[in-house]
């Protein structure tokens, strides 16, 4: 049975996403007990720890983005539903999407500025550029679930 495209991104978003935060805490939990253990320590577990749980995060905007979970003033939708829900879910759903767009542009600028750089991350020595041109492919499809997730608000699709 084929799945929904939006259902296959999000699902392939939140497993990458949850592997990048396993990963994160075994490196962390790893580093620990060798250090209680051994005297010893994960090389460079302080990067890997940061890296993967910070790829992790990334991985879940576009997944907010996509289902509208970014927050929105409850207080007036809940009290006039029919009154505010629909034009703030409108005015969320683009803010969203115009900060997706500002995030996804910086970073690609920085990328393309970077690109081809000697410049290393300083622990494992993964090239920069490449780090910052996942970041920024990523963000990339931010705004792409960004945009989506506005064309379900003005087309009166499920909750803003």
């Amino acid at each position: 049975m084929a799945q929904h495209p939006k259902k296959l991104f999000a699902t392939g978003f939140l497993l990458s996403a949850g592997v990048c935060f396993i990963f994160g805490t075994a490196v962390t939990v790893s580093d620990v007990i060798l250090r209680a253990t051994s005297g010893t320590n994960v090389p460079a577990a302080i990067e890997l720890t940061s890296l993967s749980i910070g790829l992790g995060a990334l991985l879940s905007m576009p997944i907010g983005y996509l289902y509208r979970a970014h927050v929105t003033a409850k207080l007036l939708s809940e009290l006039s539903p029919t009154r505010f829900g629909r034009p703030l879910g409108i005015v969320s759903t683009a803010t969203s999407l115009i900060f997706a767009a500002l995030l996804a542009w910086i970073m690609g600028r920085n990328a393309l500025e970077k690109l081809g750089g000697p410049q290393t991350t300083p622990d494992l020595g993964l090239p920069l550029d490449m780090a910052l041109i996942v970041v920024a492919v990523t963000l990339g499809l931010a705004v792409i679930a960004a945009a989506y997730g506005l064309v379900s608000t003005l087309r009166g699709q499920g909750e803003a």
